[in-house]
């Protein structure tokens, strides 16, 4: 059974059939503001856990599949940490037909550019993320980055973007350096570590989570790790929609 629970006027208006990429375009658009706007894609478990066997893909569904694609494309640039780009087996974004006119109409490039966040560059530049993107993979990294790792990811082909003083990145400096870039529409999928990093920062504008009707046990992270803050930060829900016992919720910052 598919059913829509409204919260605000951008649920997908089509209850019967499978959700089209128009509607889910319409319902996960980006708001209207002339500054950066950070969102999070994350899928976690009934009893919290963000990965099962260390992937994210054992949780997911086909139509959770379908948002993930079309928040990609929606977005100027997908955010991602080295750990996730090597358990994840990250690829170049491909460009998609359904979304060819929204793009273009947006002002935005093909594909979403792909940017790493890591420190030591621990990166294998020969695949193909490196080496056959549509647009060039950046590299987000701190001022003390390995210079030899820094000189290999240009080789390479990356843009590498210094958005830290120490060898690592910091968060609200690196969300400065992508809309400098003109990449103001984020999405960033993981993982736990980089997401937990961007809500202790207090950059995080919104987050897409699937909650998946399924319990794994165990001692898999959950989406976000790393450091508690000092406050709890409060969202608020912008809409929920089910499938098959799967949540697919949407909150935004309050």
């Amino acid at each position: 059974m598919r059913r829509l629970f409204p919260v605000t006027d951008q649920t997908p208006s089509e209850p019967e059939g499978e959700w089209s990429f128009d509607a889910l375009a319409e319902a996960y658009a980006y708001p209207k503001t002339d500054g950066p706007w950070l969102r999070a894609n994350m899928v976690s478990s009934l009893d919290g856990a963000g990965q099962h066997e260390g992937r994210s893909q054992p949780l997911s569904s086909d139509t959770d599949m379908r948002i993930f694609g079309t928040l990609r494309a929606l977005a100027d640039v997908v955010v991602v940490g080295a750990e996730t780009v090597r358990q994840e087996g990250y690829r170049p974004a491909r460009a998609r037909e359904a979304f060819a006119a929204r793009r273009e109409a947006a002002g935005q490039g093909p594909v979403p550019v792909i940017a790493v966040v890591t420190a030591s560059l621990d990166l294998d530049f020969g695949l193909p993320l490196f080496t056959s993107p549509l647009v060039p993979t950046l590299v987000l990294t701190g001022a003390a980055a390995p210079p030899e790792r820094v000189r290999e990811a240009e080789l390479a082909g990356a843009g590498v973007v210094v958005a830290g003083d120490g060898p690592g990145v910091e968060p609200a400096r690196a969300v400065e350096a992508l809309a400098g870039r003109g990449l103001r529409r984020m999405l960033t999928e993981g993982g736990p570590r980089l997401l937990g990093q961007f809500v202790a920062a207090g950059v995080l504008d919104e987050l897409c989570l699937t909650v998946s009707p399924l319990m794994t046990a165990g001692t898999a992270q959950r989406i976000a790790g790393g450091p508690p803050v000092s406050v709890p930060e409060r969202f608020g829900l912008e809409s929920l929609l089910e499938e098959a016992g799967f949540l697919y919720t949407r909150y935004r910052r309050i």
